[in-house]
């Protein structure tokens, strides 16, 4: 059997034998560092990046490729530091199962929603002053869309699925508060678009990829998040080097 060597002073093991990133100078800064970056990769923050892209493009290609682009690079580069930080602490102490500060959770709370009513009043405030083409707009309408039905998704799911299961995504409450707001922000632009556009003029096709797009990025985040978690356990029951 090996030795583990301890690089890091851990707390006693009689005292303290779970040990969390959090709990150590040396690795607390790159797991913060991976928490930032995991923000960046919620799709309510990829899609004001890409309102905010169509705000100068007001293209397909941009807003789209560029916000999942910088997604997927912050996923990798937080997964990294996430390894990073737990590599101090040795497998069989590890606290993988430790629920994170709640300042933390209402902090990316805070930040999700914000983004998202940041995102709908951008674009609404754009289009409310220019001619814009009917696939453009058809597309940014699947997108709040489909947002708004991922909410109820995740508010359904929280409220229903087994606790184990559904921790992850957070207080129902604050997911009831987001959906309201969101779903508010939505009624109120799709009323203006109806008074200056004709609804006949959109094309469901358009609507439907505008929501597929936002719905496969939370889909990716959701299997992404899963497959971390179910690692994470099993590193933590498995035997020791």
């Amino acid at each position: 059997m090996k030795t583990v060597r301890e690089t890091v002073a851990l707390p006693d093991a009689t005292e303290h034998p779970l040990v969390h990133p959090l709990d150590l100078a040396d690795s607390r800064k790159p797991f913060i560092a991976s928490w930032w970056l995991s923000v960046l990769t919620m799709p309510t923050v990829v899609f004001f990046f890409a309102a905010l892209l169509w705000t100068v493009s007001n293209n397909y290609v941009t807003p789209i490729v560029v916000p999942i682009a910088t997604a997927i690079c912050s996923a990798l580069l937080a997964a990294y530091l996430r390894k990073e930080a737990w590599a101090y602490i040795p497998r069989k102490r590890q606290d993988s199962q430790r629920r994170l500060p709640v300042r933390w959770l209402l902090t990316r709370s805070a930040v999700s929603t914000a983004s998202l009513l940041a995102g709908l009043v951008l674009l609404t405030i754009w289009l409310v002053g220019l001619d814009v083409d009917p696939g453009v707009l058809g597309y940014v309408i699947g997108s709040a869309a489909g947002i708004v039905i991922l909410m109820v998704a995740g508010l359904l799911w929280t409220a229903f699925a087994p606790a184990r299961l559904s921790a992850s995504l957070g207080s129902w409450t604050s997911q009831l508060a987001r959906l309201v707001a969101v779903a508010a922000a939505v009624a109120v632009g799709w009323l203006i678009f109806d008074a200056r556009y004709d609804p006949a003029d959109l094309a469901v096709s358009d609507i439907l990829i505008g929501a597929s797009v936002i719905v496969a990025a939370q889909v990716i985040f959701w299997l992404t998040t899963l497959w971390q978690s179910r690692k994470a356990a099993k590193r933590t029951t498995s035997p020791a080097d």
